[in-house]
């Protein structure tokens, strides 16, 4: 198996996974786990992801809901190919997959902490928890799940606090 040789890069794209990232919190996916996604993504399994490939195998695994231009494949290339050869080798691609996983965690943040002021309140868990069909729960039942992960005690969860619960 071919892992190519790269470097990180500093530039992220917005490609997410369900994997979250090794250097946070989170549990870390099993290498063996991103070398088949790599695998899968390098078609012609010469240890490196073009554009076209991207493309063309993200499309098999979205279908209609996630679709790249050419030109925003070249450009997710381009924003994590951090040896500039015009390809994704194993660690770039590993990196993207790392700051999607922290894009998504992000996006959850903000859909469970509301319009509160960047935090999750009893309030704007309740409010999602209804909204994601848990009807019942009570605000007390919200308050015990807060007060698990409320590292310091201000009664609610901030975003570290958010990233610490999601592992």
């Amino acid at each position: 198996m071919n892992t190519g040789e790269s470097s990180t890069s500093s530039s992220p794209v917005k490609f997410t996974t369900n994997s979250p990232p090794s250097s946070s919190p989170l549990p870390t996916p099993r290498t063996d786990d991103i070398h088949q996604l790599f695998n899968y993504f390098d078609e012609n399994g010469d240890g490196k992801i073009t554009a076209s490939e991207l493309q063309h195998r993200l499309k098999a695994v979205a279908g209609d809901e996630v679709q790249l231009s050419d030109e925003e494949a070249e450009m997710a290339v381009r924003s994590s190919d951090a040896d500039g050869d015009g390809v994704l080798g194993f660690e770039d691609f590993t990196k993207m997959m790392k700051e999607g996983a922290e894009e998504e965690l992000r996006e959850a943040f903000r859909m469970y902490s509301g319009k509160s002021e960047g935090v999750i309140t009893v309030k704007s868990l309740r409010r999602m928890l209804r909204r994601l069909g848990q009807s019942t729960v009570t605000a007390e039942e919200c308050k015990g799940m807060i007060g698990r992960f409320d590292v310091n005690g201000d009664g609610v969860l901030d975003y570290d606090e958010f990233r610490a619960m999601m592992s």
